[in-house]
């Protein structure tokens, strides 16, 4: 029935829209568009592209308000460019949070977005995220302007390291961009509700992705993708590595337990395969890591998530078919890994992949296998030798035929397999059978090919057990489990993290890195007891001695030998210079600080260089041009320059006599250009060129008239000075009792809460706390909030976690 107004009543008065976000959009593009005229102001790289690329992403924003949610956290581990710019204290994220925060601010003081919610939204503010979050605040202000001040003049040298007061502008900016994104994403999901949520997982699923990629790239490129046998860690894009840290580490495990959440929740065969390359590619990220706290993190993760599941209450109106007792599934797991280790024993990744691929296979197989009569499995078994027969013909005639039989019985497997779910029909049990047998034992052959007769016991033990569970599936009255065609990606997914424990812990890098966890951690206790001492008064002890100030205070008063070096930029009457400090105590090769540029990958050497350079005392001033990503340099070519004690600015030219460049390969390999002091002693450099073989120049600002622009530096193996390496020592020291306090508070209250019903049944419950717990358990062993990229992403999940809930059914 429709009805119409009637003309006595007066029109509906459109709501009135809350001023408050109106208020806070416009002074937050005001502030946004400030910094962002100032970043572009002082961006060394093109800036007309940086500029076009910003407005498009703002006109996006603008567009579409919920897509922030989705590109911010997919480029925010690989947007920086650090060690190509040089600048370390305002970067590509900052100018990207801040062109979020411009887009969303004009939205909302503007043309706010249109509530799409239908129900009660899963956030809301209360008193405990409010009062904490108040905390946080109050104690990052009070030790940021302990840092702060007495402010620097403005001098270049205030930019190029981390000694300057100005230090806590870098290390601030991360609370800083966190507490303005926090009312904006607050208002998202209050508006879209789950939909938003969704995004930001999407969002934080991809930037897992992106970081993984960037790592992949790495490993290609360098160490290759198989060795683990070399002495190279990680570090995709994050430049904050260049002294050491867990930056990669924290973001992988604060992005890894969203991408699982996107596999498990995917609806279509598409989403499940992209979630589950986007795992893939993370679990192989986090496993060449070899950190032994990112594994010890990963089964924190695995533990939270089946804990809470535990807790779920049962759904006795939700009818599925029974997929088999945990326990069950849990042996078969077990079984699963320890197949992996057999076959990799002898046979290396190729006789795993083939084991891997034969488990797929069995896991489906089984439920078309369950009930089969003993006389069809064993004329199978029979028929599955006689394949064996004739492939061993085959493979003694053809090249590498194992590989070529192996690949043609597991197709034709698959096949029949694909076949039968097709037409949903059993095929025939028997030829079934056969098959599997068949390609177990091309799974053996394929080991021994590889590994000779040494690979013959572990690969068929291997290939015994999963025929074995096959077999016992096949005569049980009750199937051991109930396969379904969803399933092969989360299989694939536990086959895929098998491998790569087994790969990563049989390495000779990772067994040498276990074998020494008792005396590393006994240089790291003595390290905490070394940094506590920077807290001296009570002042320092309630509110920490301010923010960025730990490296500095550490270079004052290390032990004898712990400062790796140190980089500053002078200035003269002439003009800028460069001084570079030697360590004081050289405990290896590699733990120099080293100073430089990036500079083309198809540099031909013998390299040219002309500099002015002065000491005080003699000493080699050490050139490189090396194959190098950011801390691990693979081949080099090099000159020492000897520099006379007390004799001035000299003027030195020549060509470099020390090795040659190697090729870049594919995918290319970088070069870097750095400039190094062995001996604790001081070397002034001034007016520095560099051409390659062809002739072509290298560097730009040379003269360092443009300040630390271009020049980048790293302290290649020697970390320990640049970072207290616990996240609660650090914030200690630099926040005092009331930082360490709000943060503590923080954390416990929102794992109450995430774990309390009804918010544990929130779908993003169990992951938020999860990456919480997992960030956490990473920061027991490195700072973290030291790098305000991760700060800005650690403090929205902790936001989140004080304020999701499950809303009660409308």
């Amino acid at each position: 029935m429709n009805t119409t107004a009637s003309s006595s009543h007066p029109p509906a008065v459109r709501p009135r829209r809350p001023i408050a976000p109106r208020l806070y959009g416009t002074l937050a593009a005001l502030g946004a568009l400030a910094g962002l005229a100032i970043w572009l102001w002082m961006y060394p790289l093109d800036k007309g592209v940086a500029g076009a690329l910003l407005a498009a992403y703002v006109v996006l924003v603008l567009m579409r308000p919920g897509s922030w949610l989705v590109v911010l956290p997919t480029l925010w581990p690989v947007i920086e460019l650090a060690p190509w710019t040089g600048q370390i204290y305002f970067t590509e994220s900052d100018a990207l949070a801040l062109a979020t925060l411009l887009a969303l601010g004009l939205r909302e003081a503007i043309a706010p977005p249109a509530p799409t919610l239908s129900g009660r939204a899963p956030v809301k503010l209360n008193v405990a995220a409010l009062t904490l979050f108040g905390l946080l605040a109050g104690s990052v202000l009070a030790s940021g302007l302990r840092g702060l001040l007495p402010m620097p003049a403005l001098e270049p040298d205030v930019l190029i390291n981390y000694s300057s007061t100005l230090n806590a502008l870098r290390v601030g900016k991360g609370f800083v961009l966190a507490f303005a994104l926090i009312p904006f994403l607050h208002l998202a999901i209050r508006r879209d509700g789950d939909a938003a949520l969704g995004r930001f997982t999407t969002g934080l699923t991809l930037g897992l992705t992106s970081c993984a990629l960037a790592a992949l790239w790495e490993r290609l490129a360098f160490p290759g993708f198989t060795n683990f046998a070399s002495d190279y860690r990680s570090t995709a894009l994050f430049w904050e590595m260049h002294v050491g840290g867990a930056t990669l580490d924290a973001w992988l495990m604060l992005s890894f337990p969203f991408a699982l959440a996107s596999l498990l929740g995917a609806r279509s065969p598409l989403a499940r395969g992209l979630a589950l390359v986007a795992v893939g590619l993370g679990g192989y990220a986090i496993f060449t890591t070899f950190s032994r706290i990112v594994f010890g993190a990963v089964l924190v993760v695995i533990g939270v998530l089946g804990g809470v599941a535990l807790l779920r209450p049962a759904t006795p109106h939700r009818v599925e078919t029974p997929r088999g007792h945990p326990r069950v599934l849990l042996a078969l797991g077990g079984a699963v890994l320890a197949g992996c280790f057999l076959a990799f024993g002898g046979g290396g990744y190729r006789g795993m992949l083939a084991f891997a691929g034969l488990a797929l296979l069995a896991y489906q197989a089984g439920g078309l296998l369950a009930g089969a009569r003993v006389g069809q499995l064993l004329a199978g078994a029979l028929a599955g030798l006689i394949l064996l027969l004739a492939s061993l013909l085959a493979t003694a005639w053809v090249p590498k035929g194992a590989y070529l039989i192996y690949a043609l019985s597991w197709s034709a497997t698959a096949l029949l397999l694909w076949q039968a779910e097709r037409s949903g029909s059993k095929p025939a049990l028997a030829l079934l059978t056969a098959l599997l047998v068949w390609t177990g034992a091309n799974a053996v052959e394929v080991g021994v090919f590889w590994g000779e007769a040494a690979a013959l016991p572990g690969a068929a033990l291997a290939v015994c057990l999963v025929l074995l569970a096959v077999a016992v599936q096949a005569i049980r009255s009750t199937p051991l489990w109930t396969p379904r065609s969803q399933d092969v990606f989360t299989v694939g997914a536990l086959l895929g993290v098998s491998g790569m424990v087994v790969a990563t812990l049989g390495s000779a890098y990772m067994g040498s890195r276990l074998s020494t966890t008792s005396g590393d951690l006994g240089s790291r206790l003595t390290h905490y007891r070394e940094s506590a001492s920077l807290v001296r008064s009570p002042t320092d002890t309630l509110l920490g001695i301010g923010l960025g100030r730990f490296p500095d205070a550490f270079f004052w008063q290390p032990p004898a030998d712990g400062f790796p070096g140190s980089v500053r930029l002078r200035q003269s009457p002439e003009g800028h210079y460069l001084q570079i400090g030697g360590s004081r105590f050289v405990r290896g090769y590699g733990e120099m600080l080293r100073v430089g540029q990036r500079v083309p990958v198809d540099t031909a050497t013998p390299f040219h260089y002309r500099l002015r350079a002065r000491s005080d005392k003699d000493v080699a001033l050490l050139l490189f041009i090396c194959r190098k990503h950011l801390l691990y340099a693979d081949g080099c070519a090099s000159q020492a320059v000897k520099l006379k004690g007390g004799a001035g600015w000299e003027q030195f030219e020549g060509v470099s006599t020390g090795g040659e460049l190697p090729a870049s390969g594919w995918p290319p390999r970088l070069a870097f250009f750095s400039m190094s002091v062995e001996a604790p002693v001081d070397v002034d450099v001034d007016n520095v060129e560099l051409t390659d073989a062809t002739g072509r120049p290298l560097l730009r600002n040379g003269n360092f008239g443009r300040g630390e622009d271009f020049w980048f530096f790293t302290s290649d193996r020697d970390h320990l000075p640049w970072h207290a390496k616990n996240l609660f020592l650090h914030v200690y020291i630099e926040q005092g009792l009331l930082g360490l306090g709000a943060l503590g508070l923080a954390l416990v209250v929102a794992a109450v809460r995430l774990l309390r019903s009804p918010t544990r049944h929130h779908p993003l419950a169990p992951i938020l706390l999860a990456a919480l717990a997992a960030v956490t358990v990473v920061g027991l062993v490195d700072s973290l909030l030291d790098m305000p990229r991760l700060t800005v992403f650690i403090y929205l999940l902790l936001w989140l976690g004080l304020t999701l809930r499950k809303p009660a059914p409308a």
